[in-house]
């Protein structure tokens, strides 16, 4: 019973803080939102990590490394598709992350099980629904000001649903890299691959910021609340390799993975998200087949 807790610990901490980052972003720098979570973040994990080992080799240092990069991109990545998008549509897309490593396993000679090898198509059925743009049945005839001239017929935009998609893709395939990348990192120490892995993150968002000259600052009221996500995304970590630790990893990681579920309660209830039935059915498809990834 404690690990399937623990496990839904992860999955509320990192659907909530999925749900939060990018809302935040939508109303302050989103550069503010990285690098003030991810600042949390280290903080949470070097206290994690105390007392704990952290030798490693050159290798394993460099897959933490590589890991923290590519987790960056991933994060401004998804945030971007977040501030733009529906939640409801980008969360479940970015979940299926999980398909690039089994599909690198594939190429390694991996064999991964049957869930799995289902999944990734349900999975990628799910993002063409889910990304298809919606629009309305009539066209909007504008007038045109010239003397005589008919109204021109303007294609009807398209709904919030079917925007930021293309960010939520590359967040997917980067969060995959992450993945990948950080699970090599840990097969040489655990502690070692999580705290150098978050060295990189916030040197990465911190170079980055620099590089773009970003807006950093937000009102006082608002500096803790930035704070917020990294905290739920570190704890959500430790709260899985417990889980992890005292139960089976074939159920936990399940659980874990419903953290889009959060995610896309949240911005039905909270931010009041309506979507067409096509992207609602290509939602659902896509969480599908996070849990048969995961399930494999």
């Amino acid at each position: 019973m404690i690990p399937v807790l623990l496990a839904l610990g992860t999955a509320v901490g990192y659907g909530v803080a999925n749900f939060l980052g990018p809302t935040l972003g939508r109303r302050m720098p989103l550069a503010a939102v990285l690098l003030g979570s991810q600042l949390a973040g280290l903080a949470v994990s070097t206290v994690l990590v105390l007392g704990s080992a952290i030798d490693m080799t050159v290798v394993g240092v460099a897959f933490a490394l590589a890991a923290g990069v590519s987790n960056a991109a991933a994060l401004a990545a998804f945030y971007r598709a977040g501030t733009t998008g529906d939640l409801s549509v980008v969360a479940p897309i970015t979940a299926t992350s999980a398909a690039v490593p089994v599909l690198l396993g594939l190429v390694t000679g991996d064999r991964p099980g049957v869930p799995q090898i289902v999944g990734i198509p349900v999975a990628l059925i799910g993002i063409a629904l889910a990304a298809r743009p919606q629009r309305s049945s009539q066209s909007r005839p504008v007038p045109v000001p010239v003397g005589g001239a008919p109204p021109v017929d303007v294609p009807p935009a398209r709904t919030a649903g079917s925007r930021g998609v293309g960010w939520a893709m590359l967040a997917a395939l980067l969060f995959g890299v992450f993945l990948t990348t950080y699970a090599h990192a840990a097969d040489d120490s655990p502690t070692g691959a999580l705290f150098w892995s978050r060295v990189s993150l916030v040197t990465a968002t911190a170079i980055g910021i620099v590089v773009l000259r970003a807006a950093v600052r937000v009102p006082g009221r608002d500096a803790l609340l930035v704070l917020i996500p990294g905290l739920l995304l570190a704890l959500g970590t430790y709260t899985f390799g417990e889980a992890a630790r005292l139960g089976l990893l074939s159920v936990v990681s399940v659980i874990a993975t419903l953290n889009p579920v959060i995610t896309v309660l949240l911005a039905v209830v909270v931010l009041r998200e309506r979507l067409a039935r096509a992207q609602w059915i290509g939602t659902l498809t896509a969480l599908a087949g996070v849990v048969l990834l995961a399930a494999g």
